[in-house]
């Protein structure tokens, strides 16, 4: 899938300026009832529908060191586009700033939470995820105009960074999605799923290492052309070191339960936190 430039983004870089928008031409049925602990995807076929959600699991930032380094190298990235620089940046991050790749995937509670209901998705194909979210007059809807529609359910609003970085992913996926021309929902191969998937871990990651490296203490060129260039850049390395890597690990996932869902979902932002710390060594 190619990088949406559909919008110009908000002055945070998180969350656009028409991020609560209704979609055009959506006309979505009562809300939802979303999955249980935040994590959970959609039940599979002939079981019950969820309890209302609890409150989405906190992302866990014990045990990170500093930033500083990682900082000070995707400073010199975003100023000179060097791809040592930002290898730098993206294994200093991992390495020391959030304390290994294992620490750094559970810093992602809600994208973690929104990946398992995304392959929810997956595990009950489009027909019976309509009808379990009560929209299916969106039947034969283009796939983004769906996904645009079950955005509230995928990625619920909330005022923590976490679920901006969650909720924004998701919008930047969907622009993928639409910009790569795929039909309609009902038509989505398991392959285009499993991409659709992969792409949101990689969008969520860049949007985690831009809220805790940009918060403060980076320097950023005056050119805006530049700082897209950058951005653009850095969405190249992060896909371009996960998605063929991670693609395997999705194989067999309708036959699994929600508990099975969820550690494959952890086990699937670890795995791509160690590949981007890994690819960022090699590229110094």
């Amino acid at each position: 899938m190619g990088t949406s430039k559909g919008y110009g983004g908000a002055g945070s870089g998180l969350v656009p300026s028409w991020v609560d928008d209704p979609s055009p031409g959506v006309a979505p049925g009562p809300a939802p009832t979303p999955p249980p602990g935040g994590g959970a995807p959609l039940p599979g076929p002939g079981q019950a529908p969820p309890p209302p959600l609890r409150t989405p699991p906190r992302p866990d930032t014990s045990g990170a060191g500093s930033f500083q380094g990682a900082r000070g190298a995707f400073s010199r990235f975003a100023k000179t586009g060097s791809r040592s620089a930002l290898g730098s940046a993206m294994s200093s991050y991992v390495r020391s700033g959030t304390g290994g790749a294992r620490r750094a995937a559970r810093r992602m509670g809600a994208s973690r939470a929104a990946g398992a209901r995304l392959l929810g998705v997956q595990r009950l194909g489009a027909a019976e995820t309509l009808r379990q979210l009560n929209l299916p007059g969106l039947a034969g809807r283009p796939a983004a105009e769906v996904f645009l529609a079950i955005l509230e359910f995928i990625c619920p609003p909330g005022g923590a960074v976490d679920e901006a970085i969650a909720r924004q992913a998701m919008l930047e996926t969907i622009g993928d999605l639409a910009e790569a021309g795929v039909g309609d929902f009902d038509a989505m191969t398991p392959d285009q799923m499993q991409e659709f998937f992969l792409d949101f871990v990689a969008r969520s990651i860049e949007g985690r290492v831009m809220a805790d490296l940009g918060a403060r203490g980076v320097t950023l060129p005056a050119d805006v052309a530049t700082v897209e260039a950058a951005q653009q850049q850095l969405h190249d390395f992060v896909t371009g070191c996960t998605q063929s890597e991670l693609s395997g690990r999705l194989d067999g996932v309708e036959r699994l339960g929600d508990r099975d869902v969820e550690r494959v979902v952890n086990e699937i932002y670890e795995a791509a936190f160690e590949l981007v710390a890994a690819a960022g060594e090699a590229a110094q």
